[in-house]
């Protein structure tokens, strides 16, 4: 395979536990490590091009990644050199910039509208998928437009409003299409007071989450639990997870996390398919006690042991 005048380094059957914050996954055919947009566009029109599978990661923050070895390609679209053009209060970002570094950059610059995603680990294309958010705001709120390519390599511009962003969602789960960069819409506001905030933020988040590099995890596993008219509010998954005995469960290595319920951490020996059967017992519990279906945020890639055959995620 061959990438033109392109700085792309490519590793092949490589582990995928050393690219996701679960540090769980089995080898695959080959990575792609893109961290331009023009890098990550001839990576996918070439795989396209001759037919190969593929899927695409970001920061690896959301994914457990099967044992088994992957039959496909990875692209991983991550860079640690924030790509950013600002232009008043109007940032272009590079999906694969990391979420954090552009939230930091608006802080500083005195731009609000971010720093609700301060802290949160992962890609800006990743969050946008997802809608990545906190304390009742998310970076939908503030995106105008995405650069995106479609599963057969074509490129197209989308305004937020084609997105459908809901909570913790966007059409973009179902389309496939890849964020390649995104234009954020900010306010003019105090740098001081923002980065004063956000070391609020970073402490509330140090307090009641894991430290991934002494506890691996992929974050919170499922959605909270929408309301059931609108005088309610949205309630925390971990609270009916804890509340139906979620704490106590366990199988191999794949434990919960003392502090959050709806958090399942690695541990010893532990298995991406241990993950798997412990995040089907927490549903579970849950819809016996309550008669609630959790809806899973995080993403399962490749085959586990009794998952129905018709899942088959981000893979294009």
């Amino acid at each position: 395979m061959l990438l033109k005048n392109l700085d792309v380094r490519i590793e092949t059957h490589t582990l995928l536990a050393q690219y996701t914050t679960f540090r769980l996954g089995g080898p695959c055919r080959g990575i792609f490590h893109c961290q331009t947009p023009p890098q990550l566009e001839e990576t996918i029109q070439q795989l396209i091009k001759e037919n190969k599978e593929f899927i695409l990661i970001g920061g690896g923050s959301n994914l457990v990644v099967c044992d088994e070895p992957l039959d496909c390609y990875v692209v991983r679209y991550v860079t640690d050199i924030p790509l950013i053009k600002q232009e008043g209060t109007t940032l272009t970002v590079s999906g694969s910039t990391l979420l954090d570094h552009c939230a930091f950059f608006a802080a500083q610059h005195g731009l609000k509208g971010l720093n609700c995603v301060t802290g949160i680990p992962g890609t800006i294309g990743g969050a946008v998928v997802g809608n990545a958010g906190a304390f009742g705001k998310q970076i939908g709120d503030v995106l105008t437009t995405a650069t995106l390519m479609g599963p057969s390599g074509n490129k197209k511009t989308a305004a937020a409003a084609n997105l459908y962003f809901t909570y913790r969602d966007s059409i973009l789960k179902k389309t496939g299409d890849i964020v390649v960069d995104v234009t954020l819409s900010l306010a003019q506001d105090d740098a001081s007071r923002l980065l004063e905030e956000r070391e609020e933020i970073l402490k509330i988040r140090r307090e009641k989450h894991p430290d991934l590099c002494h506890e691996p995890c992929a974050g919170s596993f499922f959605r909270n639990i929408e309301p059931t008219s609108k005088a309610q509010r949205r309630q925390a998954a971990g609270w009916f997870l804890e509340q139906a005995g979620g704490k106590t469960l366990k199988v191999g290595g794949a434990m919960i996390y003392h502090k959050h319920a709806n958090i399942i951490i690695k541990g010893s020996h532990c298995r991406s398919q241990d993950v798997y059967e412990l995040s089907l017992q927490m549903a579970n519990c849950v819809k016996e006690k309550f008669n609630l279906d959790l809806v899973r945020e995080v993403r399962f890639v490749g085959k586990f042991h009794g998952m129905p055959s018709n899942v088959r995620e981000i893979i294009w």
